[in-house]
């Protein structure tokens, strides 16, 4: 087993986006919800490329969600799904990886990014604490059988605002962005379910506060480690 280093949540000021914060979009080519995401990407890259290239690696990117007041702020807008395609592109884009992601949502005018070096720093605990390990693929449900048997067992987290952070330690084969939404859709839980809610869909919109983190560990092969941690 490799033990999964966390990192800081990152302190620099971020710039403001010139575009509005997309979502993910699974629609079809040439539609308004790809040109959204399209042009979220590009504005991020465009703010962020130049510093990509002189900051010392490793890396860490932070994302602040600015939402307008009308939307309700632990329904929906799942932080998960600003960080995918936005992280895997700029690595494409760019050629960067990132040990560290942080995303975060809260009532505001504006949405901001910042890239900087990723700091270690102690475990920081938390109210749910699990230590997971899987040799599945993330594309099939055993990968999710197998995380979810492995933080049952108590009660879901109080309702409100969560801070979740995942710390994963994975072989050099694995792409690790590709590991998020399977480990979230997995911590029903921890997270609770609305009512007749399908198994995979938790409460995952009351995430406030995610911080993602990779340590590539040569001898890994298949094995994920994982640290779960939530309050």
């Amino acid at each position: 087993m490799t033990r999964p280093v966390f990192y800081a949540k990152p302190d620099a000021v971020g710039r403001a986006l010139s575009v509005p914060a997309a979502l993910g979009s699974r629609d079809r080519a040439g539609s308004p919800g790809q040109a959204r995401s399209a042009a979220f990407v590009a504005d991020v890259q465009s703010l962020i490329g130049e510093q990509l290239a002189v900051i010392p690696d490793p890396l860490a990117l932070r994302l602040d969600i600015g939402l307008p007041p009308a939307v309700p702020l632990l329904g929906h807008h799942d932080l998960d799904n600003y960080l995918l395609p936005l992280v895997p592109m700029l690595t494409a884009a760019t050629g960067q990886q990132f040990a560290s992601v942080w995303a975060t949502k809260r009532h505001a005018v504006t949405s901001s990014v910042s890239v900087s070096t990723a700091r270690a720093t102690r475990d920081p605990g938390g109210v749910a604490c699990h230590d997971v390990a899987t040799t599945a693929s993330s594309e099939r449900t055993a990968y999710k059988e197998q995380v979810h048997g492995q933080v049952c067992g108590g009660d879901p987290l109080p309702d409100g605002e969560v801070s979740l952070q995942l710390a994963f330690a994975v072989g050099p084969r694995r792409a690790w962005p590709n590991l998020w939404k399977a480990t979230i859709d997995s911590l029903g839980p921890l997270l609770g379910h609305d009512a007749a809610a399908p198994r995979w869909s938790p409460r995952d919109g009351r995430i406030t506060s995610l911080g993602l983190h990779c340590l590539v560990d040569p001898a890994a092969g298949n094995r994920v480690d994982m640290a779960v941690r939530a309050q």
